[in-house]
């Protein structure tokens, strides 16, 4: 007899989705931070050049370019987190109308054909952000690393994309990892001990921040060819321009993922982890009228 037992349908879904909570999860804390940086730091900068202005008479030189940066990124870096939290604008008259299976099916084309179109915009926003580089160049040809010739600038345009999304979600692993174990070392720690750690793990932290953005900005000022850049920070323009593609490529991701999630998961969802709210309201109210009308049999029985 064999003992070869036939493959389990639901595992291969199950490792499908993991892989693919894996990787929404790795962007989903890397946006979130990304996002709450930004904002932080929009506010911080608006609210200096405030103080400056009625105190010292004069604004911070820097304050309206690094604003507008910051604003853009927050613009389309947010696209991710509206997929995500199924927070978009949707016109729902035909979902409505339409039973359960078909609603499932309108669901997929509307993931799919949403993520073509932003897949389609984020290369609209690519084109246009390489056309407005000319010839600037912001990172060297080659980086030796440990004896290696990596060829950074010189990358094809796809393994730079991958290398890019996997730097991303790799970041955001770190920021849970980081979130999670931290929390609980935290709480482990005595009344004395934890603030003095918590204030060491900030300084760490904001130290090796300091250092990345020095590192960045030496790419920057050693850039090489013709260059537009903003007039008060000479930031290179086309490097504002390329977070636009960024942020559609983001979203687009989102709805891929949706997309794949009502493909291989009985219900409908709006994004990798948020059910059809539509659904789950009429269920709602089908247990609620299914209750009463338990509820009014029994008090006719007993009446």
């Amino acid at each position: 007899m064999s003992n070869d037992h036939p493959p389990d349908p639901g595992r291969w879904r199950n490792g499908l989705k993991q892989g693919f909570a894996w990787l929404d999860d790795g962007l989903s804390w890397f946006e979130r931070s990304a996002l709450v940086t930004c904002i932080l730091a929009m506010a911080t900068i608006t609210v200096a050049n405030v103080i400056s202005r009625n105190t010292l008479g004069s604004s911070i030189q820097f304050a309206h370019d690094v604003s507008q940066i910051l604003l853009v990124i927050v613009t389309f870096m947010g696209i991710g987190i509206g997929a995500r939290e199924a927070r978009h604008i949707r016109v729902s008259a035909i979902h409505d109308l339409l039973p359960e299976t078909a609603r499932k099916v309108l669901l997929i084309f509307v993931s799919f054909t949403t993520a073509l179109l932003l897949f389609a915009m984020a290369g609209y926003g690519w084109d246009y952000a390489k056309s407005t580089q000319r010839s600037c160049r912001i990172l060297p040809e080659h980086i030796d690393l440990f004896g290696l010739a990596i060829p950074v600038g010189a990358m094809p345009l796809s393994l730079g994309l991958v290398f890019a999304l996997a730097g991303l979600i790799l970041a955001g692993h770190g920021i849970r990892l980081i979130h999670l174990h931290g929390s609980d070392l935290l709480e482990r720690l005595g009344p004395v001990t934890r603030p003095l750690v918590l204030g060491a793990t900030m300084v760490v932290g904001f130290l090796i921040a300091a250092w990345i953005f020095a590192a960045f900005l030496e790419l920057v000022a050693n850039r090489e060819g013709r260059c537009r850049v903003t007039s008060s920070t000479g930031f290179p323009v086309y490097l504002v321009h390329m977070l636009v593609p960024l942020g559609f490529l983001l979203g687009a991701i989102q709805f891929a993922l949706a997309g794949v999630r009502n493909l291989i998961s009985p219900d409908n969802y709006l994004s990798w982890y948020r059910r059809d709210e539509y659904l789950e309201a009429e269920r709602a109210g089908m247990s609620e009228t299914q209750s009463r009308s338990a509820s009014g049999t029994k008090e006719r029985d007993h009446g």
